[in-house]
């Protein structure tokens, strides 16, 4: 009896063949580092995008020392394919200095990240001026330049260039909410970042100063504007939702990897909309940890309704993605997953 009860409840865990799953796909702290010490609170931003079937979003704040407050999230906008969740928190004069957590939880998966709150006179101001792409429009396949000066406050209404600091590069496609790292480039010596990019898809960019742990002088976050590129390319869109589960377990477990391929019809005279895409390979890809080396580790053919499954066996912990390879790129184009995280134990 044992035996059967271990068994049942192994298939109790997994998903459904074919059934969608809800997935954290960011979590971001505006500003970090919080300021404190000044007359008014500071309130902090916490924006949660999650995908899959909607899916209430709950969190806490873990402090310092290990106590925790709850945040209250409320939606803020809803796209095809994913939601965004915010919540605010007041941090006084009093508040504990020091590395804190915030821990989200939606549909059963929990994501969490680090920020820092530090007293606002040991902070300088940071910007990211004159954000620029070029070309646009860009065509598909071509290069595509992502420009722009991060800045420091060097007087009272004064700004310098930054050198030598990392600035991150953010992309979000079309209908998308969360946006994604692609680059990093270290500005020069005037606090000039420039990076070339190949164009595959209209969207939004963005460019982020985190700030680094080793400055001895504290900045400011910086985030630019988003700036629209769009991508003049032959055939139609595609995209592939994608869930996978458990997040973590033993190495040499099987994970189940669902989702589907979809391709955005634009019929004349009507509203456009995203059609499952059926009888398409798609290939599931997978990045050990730290390795930067991906190598395919099985295929599934779409069924009628455009969804996927795969089980397979997690070596390490690493990076899992599917992938569609257009056989007809005039018709409709190939496309990526977002990347998901698994851990082996």
């Amino acid at each position: 009896m044992t035996i059967i009860h271990h068994l049942l409840a192994r298939l109790l865990r997994r998903p459904a063949a074919g059934t969608a799953l809800v997935e954290i796909e960011s979590v971001e702290v505006d500003p970090d580092p919080v300021p404190i010490g000044g007359e008014d609170p500071v309130v902090a931003t916490f924006a949660v995008v999650t995908s899959g079937p909607s899916a209430e979003v709950k969190g806490d704040l873990v402090a310092p020392d290990g106590s925790r407050t709850g945040l209250r999230f409320e939606r803020e906008e809803r796209t095809t394919f994913e939601e965004r969740w915010r919540a605010g928190h007041a941090f006084g004069r009093d508040a504990a200095a020091g590395t804190w957590r915030v821990v989200v939880g939606a549909g059963g998966v929990t994501e969490e990240r680090e920020f820092e709150v530090q007293a606002e006179e040991g902070l300088r101001r940071s910007r990211i001026d004159g954000f620029e792409l070029s070309p646009d429009p860009v065509d598909e396949g071509d290069r595509l330049t992502v420009s722009g000066r991060l800045e420091t406050v060097t007087g009272k209404d004064d700004w310098g260039g930054l050198p030598g600091r990392t600035v991150v590069l953010l992309f979000r496609p079309e209908d998308m909410l969360a946006r994604r790292e692609v680059a990093r480039v270290v500005t020069g010596r005037s606090g000039r970042f420039d990076v070339t990019v190949t164009a595959t898809e209209s969207g939004f960019w963005s460019a982020e100063f985190r700030g680094a742990a080793e400055d001895r002088v504290r900045f400011t976050a910086a985030r630019s504007a988003e700036v629209r590129s769009t991508v003049r390319a032959a055939g139609a869109r595609t995209t592939i939702t994608y869930s996978a589960s458990p997040k973590s377990g033993r190495r040499g477990r099987k994970a189940t990897h669902t989702g589907t391929l979809l391709v955005r019809v634009e019929p004349a005279g009507g509203p456009a909309r995203w059609d499952p895409l059926p009888q398409q390979r798609v290939r599931l890809w997978f990045d050990p940890s730290g390795s930067g080396a991906d190598a395919v580790q099985g295929s599934a053919t779409t069924g009628s309704d455009g969804r996927f499954t795969l089980r397979k066996k997690v070596p390490s912990t690493g990076d899992w993605q599917v992938r569609f390879d257009s056989q007809a790129p005039s018709q409709r184009r190939s496309c990526r997953s977002p990347v998901r995280r698994l851990t082996a134990t």
